[in-house]
């Protein structure tokens, strides 16, 4: 029965090997985080504040919006869009060069930072532009008065 001897050579390649495995894996993750970030099927939103609200405004919506499927929820402070569309009709002969548009089913959530009301807000879609109003709770948004050191 012979024993294995302790090869430090070897197990330097190995951890190497494994090391390389472990950042390549972290890597990848990273990637795929990027391009779901920044893939032209992620709805772009603005969010601004005008008077005493805070507007959410879609880029447009590529495609018609299948009929019952945009949805808006607020929990907390992340305000979800969601819904999916369907690409207008090509001509059946019709090949793409580039086709850049997306379409399916897609989702987005923005965090508001601001108390709003959410149980007031409203939503309107028009020209495939989506655009909401949150009404801020102006009761919940207080400056805090500060005393004098005596």
């Amino acid at each position: 029965m012979s024993e294995e001897r302790f090869d430090p050579m070897r197990e330097i390649a190995r951890l190497g090997n494994t090391m390389g495995k472990v950042i390549e894996k972290g890597i990848n993750q990273g990637i795929n985080q990027v391009q779901s970030l920044t893939s032209p099927n992620v709805l772009k939103v603005d969010v601004y504040v005008y008077e005493d609200n805070v507007v959410v405004r879609t880029a447009p919506i590529d495609g018609e919006v299948v009929d019952g499927s945009l949805n808006v929820s607020m929990e907390g402070s992340e305000l979800t869009i969601s819904g999916e569309t369907t690409a207008e009709e090509v001509p059946a002969l019709a090949s793409y060069v580039v086709q850049e548009r997306r379409f399916g089913v897609f989702a987005r959530t923005v965090t508001i930072n601001i108390p709003v009301k959410s149980n007031e807000a409203k939503a309107k879609l028009k020209n495939r532009v989506l655009t909401i109003t949150l009404p801020i709770d102006t009761e919940l948004q207080q400056d805090i008065e500060i005393t004098p050191d005596e």
